[in-house]
């Protein structure tokens, strides 16, 4: 083959087409290598105007002569990441682009991915040779909108978000201020509203609901269980690595929570999925089971765009060293971080009464579900944390029922309904659902008046971001 090599797919242009771009780069390369790649790029039209050198030295005799400006990471900030965002402040406006010519050891893929999410949260494509990242696209909502994300699966978004449209809603004026948009993989193919004006939701509605073949206990019945605020349940398939869904129609469920009227919209995410919808504000849950999830990777790029954070962990020291770190990191720019425990909470009577509660969290969660029942005065006969374990959860059904319990305690997720409550329902046990209420570490932090500060927020940012779409 005597022909001259082609630049990788994702570092082509269109014939005649010039965009600016920052390109990153390692000392592990010779720069006379860098530098004849990037008059390569710059003869397929990329107007390199600086270039990030992310680390490494092996290959440095003297200052790299690269032909374009190039910076290293700067004092207070000295990671990949740190030399990317001077680069990027380098190459100043109109740069949306970044070309990534670094490779292993220096960026291996955990620092990889978050050159990704800073260049993502500055709105900047970022290509490798066989890969492209594109920021998040997010459609506009004709309302204010504070959405509740978190890191990953069962770490309390549901929870967090219940508690947090009880608080805003009174916050706004009580009496339906607030509609909750829930999205979820078991969520309904068109959206679909509960309107809190067809009174709660009973174990008798969800057995309805799931006899009829829809998942009974997907996040928006729970929602409107917990809060008697109306909500649209929507649904979404896939998450991307920016947590862009590769389908959902939450875009339509927020639309039909905009014509109730509302003052705001909550949105709830879903794992680590992001709703594709803007939000004027960001609450992050992280949990402290995985820290790597916050700190490594992707996880910058979801703390850079957190007005609040909410580490949740049972263990206070551990959940303060991870709050810590979080709040130290350049990514942070938020106003709140605080961290704080799921506590059991049960919606109905358990006094004087014989339970069984079964729940999604892990076994370590169990000793601290017993306790909290016993409190509000139940004899707990066990607690069951396989309510997403089919297998076992029978199994645990069958020993509640023969230890003659006379209400089973569930939270409303995996299969409370078509297991659990249809199991009370064939033995004539009452259901009892389980809250978990979020409670911050530390006594003196009024979790309360963050929602509150950060539903103002996004109030405040919704009224300039309407203004400037009217």
């Amino acid at each position: 083959m005597t022909s001259a090599p082609r630049l990788p797919v994702p570092f082509r242009l269109p014939a005649g087409e010039s965009r600016p771009c920052v390109v990153v780069v390692d000392g592990e390369h010779y720069p006379a290598a860098v530098a004849d790649a990037i008059r390569e790029l710059q003869t397929e039209g990329w107007d390199v105007r600086a270039a990030a050198l992310v680390g490494g030295g092996e290959k440095l005799r003297s200052e790299p002569d690269y032909g374009v400006p190039h910076v290293t990471p700067p004092a207070g900030d000295d990671t990949p990441g740190g030399a990317l965002r001077a680069a990027i402040s380098l190459a100043g406006p109109g740069t949306h682009q970044v070309l990534d010519l670094a490779d292993e050891p220096v960026l291996v893929l955990e620092r990889r991915l978050e050159l990704i999410g800073i260049a993502a949260s500055l709105q900047l494509v970022y290509r490798t040779a066989d890969t492209v990242v594109e920021p998040p696209r997010f459609e506009q909502a004709a309302a204010p909108v504070l959405a509740i994300v978190g890191t990953g699966k069962r770490i309390g978004k549901t929870a967090a978000s219940a508690h947090a449209a009880r608080v805003v809603d009174a916050h706004l004026g009580g009496d339906g201020a607030v509609v909750v948009v829930a999205m979820g993989r078991g969520g309904p193919a068109d959206p679909i509203v509960v309107d809190r004006s067809g009174g709660p939701i009973t174990v008798q509605r969800l057995l309805d609901i799931s006899r009829a073949g829809a998942h009974a206990a997907s996040d928006y019945l729970e929602d409107a269980a917990l809060t008697g605020l109306t909500t649209v349940g929507c649904r979404r398939v896939s998450g991307g690595l920016l947590g862009v869904p590769a389908r959902s129609n939450v875009p339509a469920g927020v639309q039909t929570a905009v014509d109730l009227g509302p003052k705001l919209v909550l949105l709830e995410g879903s794992g680590s999925c992001v709703p594709p919808v803007a939000a004027d504000a960001n609450v992050l849950l992280a949990t402290t089971d995985r820290p790597q999830d916050l700190l490594g990777g992707l996880g910058p790029y979801r703390l850079a765009r957190a007005d609040a954070l909410v580490v949740m962990g049972n263990d206070h020291e551990q959940a303060r060293v991870l709050l810590d770190r979080a709040t130290a990191h350049p990514a942070w720019r938020g106003t709140h971080a605080v961290a704080a425990s799921l506590v059991p909470t049960p919606v109905g009577e358990v006094d004087g009464r014989m339970v069984a509660a079964f729940t999604t969290a892990p076994d370590i969660v169990a000793p601290i579900v017993e306790r909290e029942l016993s409190a509000a005065g139940a004899d707990v006969a066990l607690v069951s944390c396989a309510l997403a374990r089919r297998d076992e959860l029978a199994h645990d059904l069958q020993r509640a029922k023969d230890a003659g319990v006379e209400a089973l305690v569930v939270e409303i997720k995996a299969a409370a309904i078509d297991a659990v409550a249809e199991f009370a329902d064939a033995h004539d046990l009452d259901v009892v659902f389980l809250d978990n209420v979020p409670r911050p570490h530390d006594s003196s932090v009024d979790l309360d008046a963050i929602l509150r500060d950060v539903a103002d927020l996004a109030l405040a940012r919704a009224a300039t971001r309407l203004d400037d779409l009217a």
